[in-house]
């Protein structure tokens, strides 16, 4: 397992288990760093310590000697428009609340499930979202980070 110090800046992962004391660990699982929560290595100060980590909504800083308690499993994030075909889940969306906004009324927001469907290089992506289909441009879907949906079982439409 890789611990959450070792992450690049832009990298998600989902936390696994919290290590160390158990004050240190008490206070980290207080501030959402508990199984199952994906996080976000949002930024990094100039020398690299503190880093700033996105969880559950909001934005959280460690100094790395308490992000090397946090044993983390890396995830393969991508952009609409780079996201191989298939199952994928909506995991963040980024833009204006104008740009939210359309995509929410069409089905697009985060943990949903759509399926992308294969197209040119170049051009419009094409997505279905509980069995309709629509067709994005790849400016909107590059503000769109999804995850590859392995398992169906666990997926809710």
């Amino acid at each position: 397992m890789t611990k959450l110090s070792e992450l690049k800046v832009g990298e998600w992962a989902v936390v696994k288990a919290v290590a160390g004391p158990l004050a240190i660990r008490r206070r980290l699982q207080a501030m959402g760093f508990v199984p199952g929560v994906r996080v976000q290595v949002s930024r990094a100060a100039p020398l690299g310590d503190p880093r700033a980590y996105d969880l559950l909504g909001y934005c959280i800083s460690l100094r790395q000697e308490e992000a090397a308690l946090v044993v983390v499993e890396p995830l393969k994030v991508f952009t609409l428009g780079e996201a191989p075909s298939g199952r994928l889940r909506v995991v963040e969306m980024g833009g204006g609340w104008g740009m939210r906004r359309r995509l929410t009324q069409l089905g697009i927001a985060e943990g949903v499930i759509l399926n992308r469907f294969e197209g040119g290089p170049n051009g419009p992506v094409n997505i279905e979202i509980q069995g309709k289909k629509f067709r994005i441009g790849r400016g909107i879907a590059a503000k769109i980070l999804v995850l590859v949906e392995e398992d169906g079982s666990k997926a809710s439409d």
